[in-house]
């Protein structure tokens, strides 16, 4: 290493040292920002951070896999098939375009709304941003490229299931809310998807990407009042329906019902995938912050007590997490983990057990410290991306999220004393009736099944279907 390199990464070093030092001495505070709505309905959100010329931008439509109704995949297919053409562009173009100017551009989803993405130089705003505008104004769904995505797509979905970790989480949602629109498969099902049609594509683009149900968050190197004229140039321009659209997604409601188990039958597995819970918390609820303190304690880090009886002292498994998924009118539980076939009972039992254990006795002053100080620790870095923050506004958008949910968190998670604690852990981890997703060979952990509830069996391709 050459001097001038050394003097330059120890200043580098100090530098971070101090700016991480004033950090957390004075907390992580969300930027400054400005957001106000265009005449068609559209919310605009403008948070400049000017230390890389770059920019990320987040298109929220409220519109996620809840609105698929009975053709499971409908939201996820169409985010997908926006990229087929547009009216002035077709697929190439746009690939050329975006291509050309290293950009990004893509969607995701989960059960409540759609993101439709674009990551760019700041510098080349003026250039694409017609284009992104068009991708979600005006997709033409081209018939030919409708029909190669979908059957790429229906092919990914088919193996997917050779892996269940990746279709876990969608049995799982199915057992815990049933019939409910967040018990739908997100992605679809291979059946499903390879029904959709390009009228189907249409109907469902003219109904939910709506600007009065959208919102667009710009994060990045600009200055408002140029970046306003280029907003109002390209998004103003987007009609608004005859009357508002509303999210039809009930909240979810309490049902008393016997402990079930969902054992989905993977004839060739050498190993067994679970999911054990029940249902959460809704994601804009009071008790969100604290309790993502506590779930560290269970299974939230490596050095969790799922992980520590699991891995570390039995050796069962690789890991064992667990975690509340929150989302508008619901959420759940989970605890998640895999073993060996003829570990199976062993895994599942101590897995419970330790979770019976851990809301019998509940957490004390050092187990909490421990998992404020390392929450608080992930907390800042989680948002140093122009792309992290343009996705969070989306996300404060669509779940009614005030700053304070970001600004206060350092102070509310300081402020969780060990009697709080052991109260959330009482009111919100569930205890009684728990569902419990097993996948594997049912011929030799069927027995197991049984000693946990009333079992539900199915054959993986059934499942994945969604036919439990």
């Amino acid at each position: 290493m050459s001097p001038k390199l050394g003097r330059f990464l120890a200043s580098a070093a100090m530098i971070l040292l101090t700016l991480a030092g004033r950090l957390q001495a004075q907390g992580f505070q969300l930027p400054a920002y400005e957001t106000y709505a265009l005449p068609n309905g559209m919310k605009v959100y403008l948070m400049p951070q000017k230390e890389v010329p770059l920019l990320h931008v987040t298109v929220g439509i409220q519109a996620g896999s809840a609105a698929d109704g009975k053709q499971y995949g409908l939201a996820s297919f169409t985010g997908d098939a926006l990229k087929l053409g547009t009216k002035n562009y077709s697929k190439d173009k746009l690939e050329e375009l975006f291509d050309f100017h290293g950009a990004y551009y893509g969607s995701a989803l989960d059960q409540d709304y759609t993101a439709v993405q674009l990551s760019l130089a700041a510098k080349d705003a003026e250039k694409l941003f017609p284009a992104f505008s068009e991708v979600l104004r005006t997709p033409t769904f081209p018939e030919k490229e409708v029909a190669k995505l979908r059957e790429r797509t229906v092919s990914e979905l088919k193996k997917a299931k050779e892996s269940p970790n990746q279709v876990a989480d969608d049995f799982f949602n199915r057992l815990v809310f049933e019939k409910h629109p967040y018990g739908s498969p997100v992605s679809g099902t291979p059946s499903s998807i390879g029904k959709l049609t390009r009228a189907d594509l249409q109907k469902f683009h003219a109904s939910a990407y709506r600007p009065e149900v959208a919102a667009i968050s710009v994060v990045g190197d600009f200055e408002i009042p140029a970046m306003k004229k280029l907003i109002e140039k390209n998004f103003a321009i987007w009609s608004a329906g005859t009357a508002p659209a509303k999210s039809s997604v009930p909240d979810i409601q309490a049902a008393d019902k016997n402990p079930q188990v969902l054992l989905v039958d993977k004839k060739d597995s050498h190993e067994t995938t679970f999911r054990i819970g029940g249902p959460g918390v809704k994601r804009g609820n009071e008790d969100w912050i604290p309790l993502q303190v506590v779930n560290t304690i269970l299974g939230g880090r490596f050095t969790s007590l799922l992980n520590e009886e699991l891995r570390v002292k039995s050796g069962l498994t690789y890991g064992a997490r667990s975690r509340f998924e929150g989302l508008r009118n619901g959420g759940t539980f989970s605890i998640s983990t895999f073993t060996a076939t003829d570990t199976t009972g062993r895994t599942l039992e101590m897995a419970i057990q330790t979770y019976q254990n851990f809301v019998k006795k509940g957490v004390d002053q050092s187990m909490l410290d421990s998992a404020k100080a390392y929450v608080k620790g992930l907390f800042p870095p989680r948002y140093e991306t122009s792309s992290a923050l343009s996705n969070l506004l989306i996300e404060m958008w669509i779940y009614n999220l005030p700053d304070a949910v970001i600004n206060d968190f350092e102070e509310k998670v300081d402020s969780l004393t060990v009697a709080k604690a052991n109260e959330l852990i009482k009111k919100h981890f569930p205890t009684e009736n728990l569902n419990i997703l097993m996948i594997g060979q049912a011929s030799q952990i069927q027995n197991i099944a049984t000693k946990y509830g009333t079992v539900i069996k199915t054959d993986i391709v059934s499942a994945q279907e969604g036919r439990l």
